[in-house]
């Protein structure tokens, strides 16, 4: 009988009273039973509401209070403290669905490689709406790519609770850095998955919950700006060859970090990675232009055979990002399109924002390409 290995899940918490109990218990709930549950609590300040939650679940969780330093000291707390052979991040205010662990415990075994990372799919739920967004990579990419190296970290993919992790891997490449504020997670993905070969689970084992009080939204130029300046410093640390063997070029690869840089608002790391991205155009004798008229035959074949005005269905990071990509194949791009009244009327990189409503009457004149994190909503008003 194959031994069932101990998974130690981490919930990392600072005055999380609204969401934690519906954490904790959907962590008690997995079916997978060789579990323990670390709640730590970073210095709480909410007049005991944390605390008190945690510990009435007495004994069926471990709970560690500390100082206040931020997430990645938090986890680095539960990580030192762990029983488990493997670690599971669970944040405060996600869920996790009942198989999480199973699912990812079963797909280690099943590869024979005790010290594989593992992905998965997960759901977006915004609290505002009570829309859930699921993600279906596996769907746009092969399981190949997702699996090479930092592939789904540069595509922003891997999501922090997503991930199942050996512990050999900390004795590898280190902990959490605790003076990184916003971007703990991503750093450190990008030293856990370099250059190693991970498993996908192509199923949504949990659920990340979007609402105001997160910290890539309440924090969002600093998120904004540490999380542009990681995402240069990571690029800039991988040569030409590295970026090639995960996206075919090199040059594919830095067009779309550029472009998901851009969005972050990194101008000045974004225009320094379009040096690079000319030399590598250069070296190889080639132009940007090169591929441009299979790409324009495309456009037109999606087209029926005819030219029509390009205009991006959302104006957020996903469609900036676009924006970029098609920049450099030297495809104008008439309007962006959003439902965001406050968008409406302005410009975003230059291009203006217009409302649904503006553009029905021009449906067979213009092309939409929707760039948004699910298509199903855009494709229902259009």
């Amino acid at each position: 009988m194959i031994e069932r290995p101990r998974v130690s899940i981490v919930i990392p918490v600072y005055n999380g009273a609204n969401y934690l109990r519906e954490a904790i218990d959907s962590a008690l709930v997995q079916t997978y039973s060789n579990v323990e549950i670390l709640v730590v609590n970073d210095g709480s300040d909410d007049g005991g509401r944390t605390e008190e939650i945690a510990l009435s679940y007495g004994e069926r969780i471990r709970y560690i209070k500390k100082e206040n330093g931020g997430v990645a000291s938090a986890l680095n707390v539960g990580i030192r403290n762990m029983k488990g052979e493997y670690f599971s991040w669970l944040s405060h205010d996600d869920v996790y669905y009942p198989d999480k662990i199973e699912k990812e415990v079963e797909a280690v075994l099943q590869c024979g490689d005790s010290a594989r990372i593992v992905q998965c799919e997960y759901d977006f739920h915004d609290e505002a709406s009570g829309m859930d967004t699921p993600t279906d990579f596996y769907k746009c990419y092969s399981i190949e790519q997702l699996t090479n190296s930092v592939f789904s970290l540069l595509q922003m993919q891997i999501h922090a609770c997503g991930a199942l992790i050996h512990k050999s891997h900390f004795e590898r490449v280190g902990i959490f850095d605790e003076k990184r504020r916003y971007t703990q997670d991503i750093e450190m993905w990008f030293r856990l998955l370099r250059g190693q070969r991970s498993l996908w689970v192509s199923e949504r084992l949990y659920m990340v919950r979007v609402h105001p009080e997160a910290d890539s939204k309440r924090l969002y130029e600093k998120w904004n700006r540490e999380n542009a300046k990681l995402y240069y410093e990571m690029i800039q640390n991988m040569p030409d060859e590295e970026l090639a063997a995960m996206y075919g070029t090199s040059e594919t690869a830095l067009c779309r970090v550029i472009g998901l840089i851009r969005s972050r608002e990194g101008y000045e790391e974004a225009e320094a990675l379009e040096k690079r991205l000319r030399n590598c155009l250069h070296k190889k004798h080639s132009d940007k232009d090169e591929n441009v008229p299979d790409f324009r035959e495309h456009l037109r074949g999606l087209c029926e055979g005819t030219d029509k005005e390009i205009v991006i269905f959302g104006a957020g990071q996903y469609g900036r990002r676009l924006l970029f990509d098609l920049m450099w194949r030297k495809t104008e791009v008439s309007c962006f399109m959003d439902n965001d009244v406050r968008k409406q009327g302005t410009q975003v990189d230059g291009i203006v924002c217009r409302s649904i409503r503006e553009l029905k009457g021009r449906r067979k004149e213009i092309l939409v390409i929707i760039a948004q994190r699910t298509c199903a909503e855009a494709l229902r008003q259009m």
